[in-house]
């Protein structure tokens, strides 16, 4: 039986890395509810990122109609409907946001049953928690978020704005 095989990663497969689009997201699109109209400037402040990193997102936001964006001296974004209409689902689509977790690539070692095996089957585990999660998300909407910090804030000695 083999117990190990020589890891080398294949070519074309990229590491996978944090991706904090989704979170960020959901923190503009919670901005642009409790703010009704922010500009980009004020959102980087708030998220603490870069404006261009913050602008992309927006672009995703809006592109998918989530956010409405205007330019110019007042231009800013707001939300494109109710935040109690936007699920945290929409959010995660919008932004594409990557899979639970990746499944290594690595050659199969022929005479291993967990090596031909494991792919499959954690393909099929992620997509039962996929699914799982995706429920979840589509239960949650921004008003959510935005109440819950609400009642953070009222509960905190030192309520922060954004």
């Amino acid at each position: 039986m083999v117990l190990y095989a020589k890891m080398t990663k294949p070519k074309g497969i990229a590491v996978a890395v944090d991706n904090t689009q989704f979170s960020i997201a959901i923190h503009i699109l919670v901005g642009s509810a409790r703010y009704m109209h922010v500009n980009n400037a004020q959102l980087a402040q708030s998220v603490n990122a870069n404006p261009i990193f913050i602008k992309r997102i927006v672009g995703k936001l809006v592109k998918s109609g989530l956010l409405v964006s205007s330019r110019g001296r007042n231009g800013g974004t707001s939300l494109a409907r109710e935040a109690d209409a936007i699920s945290l689902l929409d959010v995660y689509r919008a932004v594409k946001a990557p899979g639970l977790f990746a499944i290594h690539h690595y050659e199969k070692v022929a005479g291993c049953f967990i090596s031909t095996n494991i792919q499959d089957v954690l393909t099929d585990v992620r997509a039962d928690i996929q699914c799982e999660v995706e429920r979840k998300l589509s239960q949650l909407s921004v008003q959510d978020i935005l109440d819950d910090i609400n009642v953070r804030k009222k509960q905190s000695k030192n309520g922060v704005t954004l």
